[in-house]
């Protein structure tokens, strides 16, 4: 068994010294909403945040995030993440409320159930087959920026399961639009926090309304050339025949292309984030890299990894929780109160915006030993069994918790294994990868690798 290097504390964002002032808090929002994260969110329960246009609380214990997302669900809503998301993602289901989300779950679910989900596993296999393919070609020792490897390899997985008429073009599309809308996503949080009305001009205005404009009309092409097709069975032909149990209608184009912008960008976006983060924390960590190696090799036999493999590849998955526990692909979560109520003892008027910081929450002193180092054991099978289920939240929880859970845990999985078994990664960065917070968590600078293959 290959030995453990000493513990890894890889780069975090600092908390500030002192209370932020109001230019001060401006310009941390944007430059990174992680950077306006007080001290007392790191070790309390239960921090009041101030005003600004409305009143603001920090929540970061399992006890108190369980009765805002589940106990009195129906006392919040997710008013600033439908105004962040909405003028892209419309009404489909990660911004959906009530009766209109529920069916639309219930007609994208079926997809999702684990005996579905063994029959992609091939899907992503060859996507990292593929990564590795490119990587080959390369000269010798050249750097690779890994963040967009992975967002390649993923829409990859993403065109063969969801969008099967996606092609290059469309691959394109997708990622310049998602880089326009990222790039200024500091002020779009900024803005949605202090509900600030959404017509007041800000950085970016123009060129977040043409991505989202470019973006949904390639979504909706897409759609409408599959109406008049031959329906297949991946998740476009399941929302096309989904009909809504109440009423029995169907779902429109603009209600499709709704759901599919979420479940590739939900599907996508967070799962290349946390392959990325992954990588980076293996080349920093030579002993886990070699752990990891081993298992795979006595697992799968040197073969390619099928879907019986991955309930056995444990180590795999704790890197992979454990690097989404330091870096949570979907940084801050918020509600919104329609009813004044408590939470603890501490009571909560209506309009009162409830920020759930999981990049927090995953690092909070009282809960975790050794906060900020990178220790896949905490997530060995018989210590993660007794973790209260809203200590650790990559995926959010209650009823809304990601329907897309199992698939990108299976998917992170398989297409981490195949890049291990198949390439050694080496960090090639100048500076150490800071994490910045836009809808998900993005390394700044990108992040540059040396890959080798395996010998």
């Amino acid at each position: 068994m290959a030995s453990i290097a000493p513990a890894l504390v890889p780069p975090h964002v600092a908390a500030p010294e002192r209370r932020l002032g109001r230019m001060a808090f401006v310009a941390a929002m944007v430059r990174n909403p992680l950077e306006v994260l007080p001290r007392a969110v790191y070790e309390e329960d239960f921090v009041v945040a101030g005003k600004a246009v409305r009143p603001r609380v920090w929540v970061t214990s399992p006890a108190l995030v369980k009765s805002v997302l589940l106990d009195q669900k129906d006392k919040f809503r997710k008013l600033t993440q439908i105004r962040l998301l909405g003028p892209l993602l419309g009404k489909g289901l990660l911004t959906s409320e009530g009766a209109e989300w529920k069916w639309q779950r219930q007609a994208a679910a079926p997809m999702f159930r684990p005996q579905e989900l063994a029959a992609f596993v091939p899907s992503f296999v060859r996507a990292a087959e593929g990564a590795l393919a490119r990587w080959r070609v390369s000269a010798p020792g050249s750097i690779h920026a890994v963040d967009e490897d992975m967002t390649r390899v993923t829409f990859d997985v993403i065109a063969d399961t969801v969008l099967p008429s996606a092609d290059e073009r469309f691959a394109a599309t997708v990622r310049d639009s998602i880089r326009s809308l990222q790039r200024f996503g500091g002020w779009d949080i900024l803005y949605a926090q202090m509900n600030l009305p959404t017509w007041l001009p800000r950085p970016g205005m123009l060129t977040a309304r043409y991505a989202v404009t470019t973006l949904r009309k390639a979504v909706m092409k897409v759609a409408q050339e599959r109406r008049g097709a031959k329906l297949g069975d991946d998740l476009l032909a399941r929302l096309i025949a989904a009909r809504d149990p109440e009423t029995g209608r169907a779902m429109d184009d603009s209600q499709i292309v709704d759901n599919l912008l979420t479940f590739y960008l939900a599907g996508h976006e967070t799962t290349a984030k946390a392959l990325t983060w992954t990588l980076y924390l293996l080349a920093r960590s030579p002993g886990w890299s070699a752990r990891l190696r081993e298992e795979i090799a006595a697992v799968t036999g040197g073969g390619p990894v099928q879907a019986q493999h991955l309930d056995q590849l444990v180590l795999v998955q704790q890197v992979v929780k454990e690097s989404m526990r330091l870096y949570p692909p979907v940084p801050i979560m918020s509600r919104q109160a329609v009813a004044g109520t408590m939470l603890g003892e501490h009571p909560v008027a209506a309009g009162t915006s409830v920020l759930m910081p999981i990049y927090a929450i995953h690092r909070h002193a009282a809960r975790w030993e050794r906060p900020d180092e990178f220790d896949p054991e905490r997530f060995a099978p018989s210590r993660e069994i007794s973790m209260p289920r809203y200590q650790y939240m990559p995926f959010g929880a209650g009823p809304r918790i990601c329907i897309g859970m199992p698939f990108a845990m299976m998917e992170s999985t398989a297409i981490l294994a195949t890049l291990l078994a198949g390439a050694r990664f080496e960090w090639a960065g100048q500076e150490e990868p800071m994490p910045i917070a836009r809808v998900t968590l993005m390394p700044k600078g990108g992040m540059p690798m040396k890959i080798g293959a395996m010998g």
